[in-house]
């Protein structure tokens, strides 16, 4: 079955659902931009090029364009993509290094764009893919007879060719033929203008949806419409969101939503990474001088960062946000205690001395089977100066030494390799009622994650 291409529809009235998380994005990011006032140029600068950087490896990896492991990102992303950093890592192909260093050029071009003023435009698009796939000279395509081939890429220049793409229950979604790319792009450019005013991270979620629906280029579409999300909110003054490759499936399963014609999965996934973006930036690592690289100099910078909070702590939580924090601290120990009794009845099988108990001061679940422990902390706390309460996860499992020591443990495993947008903030206690059942999803998934990891390593090997 094929679903026939469609011409460019305009931005959808969203209805309530994503209203709380977007007032959530605009409470950090009124913090963010005051944070930006006070912090140095320089630091600024350097957050904003690590994002960048962030954004250029990542949005080759969810193409599967190339792989790299996670400390080789970090180090590309502190220290630059470099020739010299990639050496020293070892685990930088040349050609990973060209994609990388292209999308990082177009991204740098984009921002330069932006501070011009200058206005999103069909040659602007094009642009933008040329410099992308500078060093990409083929993509790979079909055959008249189904084979795989690799086909010479033009770049910057409209599809000469249909293209579409096979939806996992079997149907064929058809991009926008060949023959209509330009006037489709015409009217995308159009009723974007249109959308001047409405809230740019669902401006960005939107465009960055009817881009890809017309799928303008033979290759590098994705990264395109990635780079264009970057534009809405540099335009609106909003902090860059990077969709890595822990984002991914969320990311297509929201793709496929819109497809269907529910564009809100989209922009909760944005208004996530959004989020994710602001707090990183309102919890700037400390900085130290280059020349100062002691262990006693980094404690020092991050105990004057301390002091600085503890100092401002009072001012900055206030009484929204203390009283915010209590009732989602008393919300979620309620959640643990009603679960840790299903829990604990579920193991008796494995064995009836199975214990669940929960540490009501440190709001945490300890499950304790066969000599095993987990460890399950859910994490409550005001955000940088907002009045917002952040709520993440962290789950432990531990094996116990022995029979001589049966209280103690040994050899902690984290269990919660979560994606940076796998949490949930709320802005202020009259906006609890509508977040909560965010809270309960999140506290839910984790929770049976957990034990699902905890659980299997009861009997493996």
């Amino acid at each position: 079955m094929n679903i026939p291409w469609r011409e460019v529809e305009p931005l959808p009235k969203l209805n309530g659902a994503v209203e709380p998380i977007l007032l959530t994005v605009d409470s950090l990011h009124a913090a963010w931009k005051r944070s930006i006032e006070q912090a140095p140029p320089a630091e600024f600068a350097e957050a904003r090029q690590r994002s960048l950087r962030r954004h250029a490896i990542e949005t080759g990896i969810i193409e599967r364009l190339y792989d790299l492991d996670w400390g080789v990102t970090e180090a590309l992303v502190a220290e630059g993509i470099t020739a010299e950093v990639a050496a020293r890592e070892g685990g930088v192909s040349e050609d990973a290094f060209n994609l990388m260093r292209d999308q990082l050029g177009a991204l740098e071009y984009l921002v330069e764009a932006v501070q011009e003023q200058r206005e999103l435009s069909s040659f602007f698009i094009r642009e933008l893919h040329q410099l992308i796939t500078q060093h990409q000279p083929t993509y790979d395509a079909r055959d008249a007879l189904g084979r795989a081939v690799q086909v010479p890429l033009p770049r910057g220049e409209w599809k000469s060719q249909p293209n579409h793409v096979r939806r996992p229950d079997g149907t064929v979604l058809e991009y926008t033929p060949p023959e209509q790319v330009a006037s489709q792009i015409e009217r995308l450019v159009e009723l974007y203008r249109d959308t001047a005013g409405k809230h740019p991270v669902a401006r960005a979620a939107w465009l960055h949806h009817r881009f890809i629906c017309i799928h303008p280029f033979a290759d590098g579409n994705g990264r395109v419409a990635r780079a264009l999300t970057l534009l809405v909110l540099l335009q609106g003054h909003y902090a860059p969101l990077v969709v890595d490759r822990r984002n991914r499936a969320e990311y297509i399963r929201a793709l496929d939503a819109a497809n269907d014609g529910d564009l809100r999965h989209l922009v909760r996934l944005f208004a996530e990474l959004e989020i994710v973006s602001l707090r990183a930036e309102l919890e700037r690592p400390a900085l130290t001088s280059p020349a100062v690289s002691s262990a006693a100099a980094v404690i020092a910078a991050h105990a004057q960062r301390v002091l600085e909070r503890e100092r401002t702590l009072d001012v900055a939580e206030g009484a929204g946000a203390l009283a915010l924090r209590r009732e989602l601290r008393s919300r979620v120990v309620r959640w643990l205690q009603r679960i840790a009794a299903e829990v604990q009845q579920a193991y008796v099988p494995i064995d009836p001395k199975a214990t669940v108990d929960v540490d009501l001061r440190r709001v945490r679940a300890l499950v304790t089977v066969r000599g095993h422990r987990l460890e399950y902390t859910v994490v409550i706390r005001t955000v940088a100066d907002t009045g917002a309460c952040d709520v993440r996860v962290l789950a432990l499992a531990q094996q116990a030494r022995g029979d001589a020591h049966p209280s103690t443990y040994r050899g902690a495993v984290l269990l919660s390799d979560l994606p940076p947008n796998d949490r949930a903030v709320a802005v202020a206690p009259d906006t609890l009622q509508a977040i909560w059942p965010d809270v309960e999803e999140l506290l839910d998934r984790t929770f049976t994650l957990a034990v699902d990891r905890f659980t299997r390593g009861l009997y493996a090997e």
